[in-house]
C-alpha cells in the first residue's frame, strides 16, 4: 500500500510554528457518547484493487476528567477486491487519565487473528513515556514524551477555540511501538453542528524523523470535529483508497462519577 502523498501545506504550517500547547484535558468539556458510523468507499486508485467497501464503525467514549476516559471502538469492513472479498474486524479499548494510558486491540481478517496488542504507557519525570507491552512477547521501551489520544483531541479543540489554524504534537496511541508526529490543520468555525460549534480538521500522521516536504504521512484523517469531541463526516485516507464514515446514530451518555473506578479494558467484541 502506498503512503499518502504529502502536501506542502502541512510542512508550511509546521515551519510557521504550530507547536504543542500543553495538556488541555479539563480545559474543554468532552461529551461521553456512543456513535455509530456507516462506512463506504470514498475513492480508490486503479492500483489499489479495491472495488467496493461497506461496513460499520461503533465508537464509545465514557468517563470524566476526574475519573479518566474509556474509549471502545469496533470497526467491521467488507472490502471487495479484484481477487475476492475480505472481511476485517478490529476491536480496541483504552483508558486514559492525566499522564497514563492503557490500551488493548485485536484485528481479525476473515475470522483469522492477524494481530493482538495490549500495553500501558506512563509519562515519566524525564519528559518521556515508559511503555510496557504485554502478551506472549512482553517488553518495555522508553519513548520520547508524547500526547495520548484524548489529550491530543482536547488540545486540537482548544486550539480551534482560540482561533488557531493548526496544532502539532508528538502522539502515541498504542497502535504501534513508536510515536508519531501528528499535524492537524483547522478550518473555519461552523455553527451547523448540533449542540454547538465545530471545525473541519485534517490530521496527518507522519513517521518520526520526517522533517521536510519530501516526507509522506502514513495516513490522514479528516472530519468535522465539534467542541464537545463528537466526530462527523469522517474520511480516512490510506493513500490507495479513502474510506468515509457517516454518523447515523449519536447517543449521549452520563459522565462517570469521580468516585467510580474506570471500566475494565476488554479486547472482546
Amino acid at each position: 500500500m502506498r503512503k499518502v502523498v504529502a502536501t506542502g501545506i502541512f510542512w508550511t504550517i509546521l515551519a510557521a510554528g504550530a507547536q504543542a500547547a500543553g495538556p488541555a484535558i479539563g480545559a474543554v468539556s468532552l461529551l461521553p457518547h456512543r456513535a455509530v458510523y456507516d462506512l463506504s468507499l470514498e475513492w480508490a486508485s486503479a492500483q489499489s484493487g479495491v472495488e467496493g467497501l461497506d461496513g460499520r464503525f461503533v465508537y464509545s467514549f465514557t468517563g470524566s476528567d476526574c475519573a479518566g476516559y474509556v474509549t471502545e471502538m469496533r470497526m467491521v469492513t467488507d472490502i471487495a477486491r479484484e481477487y475476492g472479498a475480505v472481511v476485517t474486524d478490529q476491536v480496541s479499548s483504552s483508558f486514559e487519565e492525566k499522564g497514563a494510558f492503557a490500551f488493548s486491540s485485536t484485528l481479525f481478517s476473515d475470522n483469522a487473528l492477524q494481530s493482538e496488542t495490549v500495553g500501558e504507557a506512563q509519562r515519566t519525570e524525564k519528559r518521556a513515556i515508559a511503555v510496557t507491552f504485554g502478551g506472549d512477547e512482553a517488553r518495555a521501551v522508553e519513548l520520547q514524551d508524547a500526547e495520548f489520544p484524548t489529550e491530543y483531541m482536547a488540545n486540537v479543540i482548544l486550539a480551534a477555540e482560540n482561533g488557531r489554524r493548526a496544532y502539532e504534537a508528538i502522539s502515541f496511541d498504542g497502535s504501534g511501538e513508536e510515536t508519531m508526529r501528528a499535524i492537524t490543520l483547522i478550518g473555519d468555525r461552523e455553527d451547523r453542528v448540533e449542540g454547538g460549534a465545530g471545525w473541519p480538521i485534517t490530521t496527518a500522521y507522519f513517521p518520526m524523523g520526517a522533517v521536510s516536504g519530501d516526507e509522506t504521512p502514513d495516513y490522514t484523517v479528516s472530519m468535522l470535529l465539534s467542541a464537545d469531541g463528537v466526530s462527523r463526516d469522517i474520511v480516512m485516507d490510506f493513500g490507495d483508497f479513502k474510506m468515509a464514515g457517516e454518523l447515523t446514530r449519536l447517543e449521549p451518555l452520563e459522565p462517570a462519577g469521580c468516585e467510580a473506578p474506570p471500566e475494565a479494558l476488554s479486547s472482546k467484541p
